[in-house]
Formats: C-alpha cells, structure tokens, sequence
C-alpha cells in the first residue's frame, strides 16, 4: 500500500474488541473511525471544567438494538472519574460531567460500541 492510499476498514476486519482504539488523524479518518471517536468539549467555568463528551459528532454512529454505545467515561490524568451506561435508546450518546481539575490536567473520553470495541480520544482541561 502506497503512502497516498488508505485501507478501508470493513465489518469483517474491522478491530472488533481488540482493545482501545486511537484515531491519530481524522482528517485521514474514514466514516468508521469518526462514528466511534469521541468528541471532547472542556469549558472552565471558575475553579471548575464542564467537560461534555459526544460520540457520533464527526460522523452519526447508530443505535439500535443490535449496534450501540453501551457507555461513556471520563478520565483526568489518568484516573476514572466519571462513567454512563447507555443502551440502544440513547439516540445521541452525549454526556456532560463537572469536574475540579487544574488548568492543563490531561483529560481522556473513552467509549465502549457494543461490536467495535473502545475507542478513546484525549485533550487537555482549560
């Protein structure tokens, strides 16, 4: 495969539970990437940073019975602070916390989709 071309993923080699999934570039992303990588908004407010995680915000990922988010979590600097369990009626998987956490603690958003494993994309607080 050359530098300018791009494997497309298909359900069948897709990284079907096999681990926490990075996308690197989305601008390179294809639709399969995009509908499973979070999208992280950090807004401080005061002493305090609202962080609202949205799954589907680049590319609409499905819910249905069959195919769905099954839970988002929150991550600062490491450490779980915050997790939603979802099921196939969370028609848009968006979730918002507040949290108390120094400007430039690192933040990560990890999701899990019923059939495409974990997928994670990180930022850092305001």
């Amino acid at each position: 495969m050359s530098a300018n071309e791009r494997k497309v993923l298909t359900m069948s080699d897709a990284p079907i539970l096999s681990g926490v999934n990075v996308v690197t570039d989305l601008d390179a992303a294809g639709d399969f990437e995009k509908k499973h990588t979070p999208y992280i908004e950090a807004v401080r407010e005061g002493d305090r940073v609202v962080v609202t995680v949205k799954v589907g915000h680049y590319v609409a990922h499905p819910n249905q019975p069959d195919h769905f988010i099954e839970w988002i979590a929150v991550h600062a600097a490491g450490v779980p602070v915050a997790r939603f369990d979802l099921s196939a009626v969370a028609v848009e998987p968006v979730v918002t916390c507040t949290l108390a956490v120094d400007a430039g603690t690192p933040l990560a958003a990890m999701e899990s989709c019923n059939l495409h494993g974990v997928w994670v994309a990180e930022t850092t607080a305001p």
